[in-house]
């Protein structure tokens, strides 16, 4: 049987001391407590941040953003589900400041871009007359919402992600008839909205993240919630490997070929919403370590090494999460 030595061309060494500066696969012996050490990839975790100013669920958020700088917009007011929100909200990784209103107050609406230029498109005026979903797309450059060409087809609780010069509008519930689930895809061009190639299979309360040549949708409700995920090449959709569990209203964070989901719905979930969370490594998807608070129709931004969640259901949380995954982590090699 192969030995270290003749694995790895070298011995362990030993030393009195835990060195510094580690590389993943990098082991040794320390002397002084007698333990047989090694680095591995880092295990991500959530910790607590900054409450929101105000609480609320179905908001959106520029998903371009990152976890010391993010930007959360619209939604739906807690106990009063007919008033729709246009409070803006701004994250410096401490904590969130109130920013200039939206023009349009919606809930369910769509977000895409950075905390200095974001989109806010889509959603839904919510109270009577129900079913008012306006043709409605508002730009944000750092300090004021302006409104700017609008989408081509009314929708709301759609995904969206890229940047505020390229951004995609992707499924969501129409109500022009017939009212339903929609796959309906466009692509904004900081100018105006193209309407694309449809998904695989229309679905609404879902959401993406990635670029408008390399996106990803994963859950919604088709209706009934779906684990379905579909792969964006800038032309068309192509559905891929599906979450371990059929969700709707969860986040999802990162790019096409490393991702995150957060958190959803299903009326199966006991508790329901969940606090599950999904990582996906371009070809499969792996449970990870859930956020404290279980929430859905809540905002994301960040990557799947550094993100966060916010606000959300159950009862509309103000709580903000952030994740974060280190390079390395050390660990004791024992004989169990």
């Amino acid at each position: 049987m192969a030995d270290y030595k003749g694995i790895k061309g070298f011995t362990i060494p030993t030393v009195s001391s835990d060195p510094s500066n580690l590389a993943q696969g990098q082991m040794w012996y320390n002397s002084t407590t007698d333990t047989l050490k090694g680095v591995e990839a880092g295990v991500g975790a959530w910790a607590s941040g900054g409450n929101v100013n105000t609480a609320r669920f179905a908001l959106a958020s520029a998903k371009s953003g990152t976890q010391t700088a993010a930007l959360i917009f619209a939604g739906a007011t807690p106990g009063d589900p007919n008033l729709s929100q246009t409070k803006t909200e701004s994250y410096n990784g401490t904590s969130w400041t109130e920013v200039g209103d939206i023009a349009v107050a919606v809930a369910e609406a769509t977000g895409a871009g950075t905390q200095a230029a974001a989109l806010c498109y889509g959603g839904e005026i919510q109270g009577p007359p129900w079913g008012n979903y306006p043709l409605h797309n508002e730009s944000w450059d750092g300090t004021s919402w302006s409104e700017v060409n609008d989408v081509l087809v009314a929708r709301t609780s759609a995904a969206g992600f890229g940047v505020q010069t390229a951004a995609m509008f992707v499924g969501g519930w129409g109500s022009a008839p017939p009212a339903g689930v929609r796959a309906l895809s466009e692509t904004w061009n900081g100018t105006s909205w193209t309407e694309g190639n449809d998904l695989v299979g229309a679905r609404n309360y879902l959401q993406g993240c990635g670029t408008t040549t390399a996106g990803l949708i994963a859950g919604g409700s088709s209706p009934g919630a779906t684990a379905t995920v579909e792969s964006w090449n800038g032309t068309s959709w192509t559905e891929v490997a599906d979450l371990n569990e059929a969700k709707y209203n969860n986040v999802i964070l990162g790019t096409q070929t490393l991702a995150l989901s957060v958190g959803g719905s299903n009326p199966t979930f006991s508790p329901n919403p969940t606090a599950n969370v999904e990582s996906w490594n371009g070809t499969s998807w792996t449970e990870v370590a859930n956020v404290a608070t279980a929430r859905a129709s809540a905002a994301g931004a960040g990557t799947t090494a550094l993100g966060l969640v916010a606000s959300g259901n159950p009862s509309s949380t103000t709580a903000t999460e952030e994740w974060t995954v280190p390079d390395t982590a050390t660990v004791t090699v024992t004989t169990s």
